[in-house]
């Protein structure tokens, strides 16, 4: 064995041949003397208040969506494809074609391979499909309403996306998609459901959320200490705050009647699910949607 091994396996400390290994070793100290002090602490403060800045009103919908006007505007550039009641049975919808979309024609263009192919049909979207309705969000309407969606037949009706249809002027502005969009929403319910779901709502909900939905029932003192945005009506829980409401699909709010809220530790709100049936909870929902927009006459 080597004797510089030997050294190291008896724990002796290698030499460090000249003055360039100690200038070496002294720049190495030098620099871990010099690296900046960083503090990653930060000031306690209350969960429930806002960072500084972060409250943001988006204003998405300056006036409350009437869905009688959504009507007239959905009879004149919409019935034609989605049918009259929003079925998906209008006179164009079995004629409507995908265009540019088809998997099997492009899979073959990667080797070169161009078959001719008829169109892929392109159905029209029912919105009195619940399975659909129930996982969907206005915001995201107003997105496919004003977009539309590519390589389908529904055109875009303020800013088509790239490749999708040309929904031809005059353009929607967004307080006419919001109408619009709510009238098809509107679909989902009836006058029936509608009546039971105030009801429930008044009976159970009121004292903390308000008869008007606005968070000002006789019992919303409590919440008011627990979420900072409750003092300030907006956020969870108060639905007449319709930017937040905008984002929100009825299976998450159907979600949080049926298993209730707690914030750290403490019950905001009971679960509701071993009180109501599964079809009461969806009536309650559909009438949130009321404090958002203005039913049309037939449901009121």
């Amino acid at each position: 064995m080597r004797r510089r091994e030997a050294g190291l396996l008896c724990g002796r400390r290698p030499h460090v041949g000249g003055s360039g290994g100690w200038l070496l070793l002294l720049a190495v100290l030098s620099l871990a003397g010099c690296q900046p002090y960083v503090q990653v602490s930060t000031a306690a403060r209350e969960a429930y208040e806002p960072l500084e800045g972060f409250v943001v009103r988006m204003n998405f919908m300056p006036r409350k969506p009437s869905a009688d006007e959504g009507r007239k505007i959905y009879e004149a550039r919409c019935a034609v494809c989605h049918g009259p009641e929003g079925r998906g049975d209008g006179p164009m919808a079995e004629q409507l074609t995908a265009p540019e979309k088809n998997p099997y024609t492009d899979f073959l263009s990667v080797f070169r391979i161009h078959p001719k192919t008829e169109p892929l049909p392109s159905r029209p979207a029912r919105f009195d499909n619940l399975d659909q309705m129930r996982l969907n969000a206005p915001f995201a309407m107003f997105e496919t309403i004003a977009r539309g969606r590519p390589h389908t037949a529904m055109p875009g009706f303020q800013h088509p996306a790239y490749g999708a249809v040309d929904g031809g002027k005059p353009y929607l502005s967004d307080q006419e998609i919001w109408d619009v969009l709510f009238w098809e929403w509107s679909r989902t319910t009836s006058r029936d459901r509608l009546a039971q779901g105030r009801r429930i709502y008044n009976q159970l909900c009121a004292s903390c959320h308000g008869v008007a939905g606005d968070g000002n029932g006789p019992e919303a003192a409590r919440i008011r200490e627990q979420v900072w945005t409750w003092a300030r009506g907006v956020g969870p829980g108060i639905f007449t705050d319709r930017d937040w409401m905008a984002y929100r699909n009825p299976t998450e709010l159907y979600q949080r009647i049926a298993e209730g809220v707690h914030r750290r530790g403490l019950e905001l709100m009971p679960a509701y699910a071993g009180k109501l049936s599964a079809d009461q909870i969806w009536t309650v929902v559909e009438y949130l949607w009321t404090f958002v927009y203005t039913p049309p006459q037939d449901l009121r």
